[in-house]
């Protein structure tokens, strides 16, 4: 599903990106950066995270959690500020892209690693699994990053 979401938002920005009347590396970048913060990271994991905290029981059967863990609010709490951090890139850009590239970034290198482990000691880590985990994961802290040094942010002065 996320596969699905990643390819559709790339698709769309690229589409936006096109359409640009003044395209320039920068901006092209930012376009990315902003598709992949609200397409990839604000929205569907705002919605992840309230149905997280208001239907607990069914997240965690969906995703295999022990019934009750406490973890498992933690994540939905810290997916919704993340989230929220994520949707007001739309509004304040500049600089402010920085704070949730950061965060995403290096929690979706966090989960890459922590899900290619779970799998390896479940026993069920394959070449095409590990593919999907990182297509999912790992590849979006390399676009966010990427997008983000490539819009020129970080050389602004503020």
């Amino acid at each position: 599903m996320f596969l699905i979401l990643l390819l559709v938002v790339l698709v769309a920005a690229a589409i936006h990106a096109s359409r640009l009347k003044e395209p320039s590396t920068p901006r092209i970048a930012e376009v990315f950066l902003l598709y992949l913060l609200v397409g990839y990271c604000g929205v569907p994991m705002l919605a992840f995270s309230l149905w997280n905290l208001l239907s607990p029981e069914k997240a965690a059967a969906y995703f295999d959690f022990p019934p009750g863990n406490p973890f498992q609010e933690f994540a939905g709490i810290a997916f919704l500020a993340m989230s929220l951090v994520s949707l007001l890139a739309i509004r304040y850009r500049r600089t402010f892209l920085i704070a949730p590239v950061v965060c995403w970034a290096v929690f979706f290198t966090g989960a890459t690693w922590i899900h290619l482990k779970d799998i390896h000691l479940k026993g069920a880590l394959t070449h095409g699994l590990a593919l999907h985990v990182f297509a999912t994961h790992g590849l979006i802290s390399i676009l966010l990053v990427g997008a983000l040094v490539a819009s020129g942010v970080l050389q602004q002065k503020t």
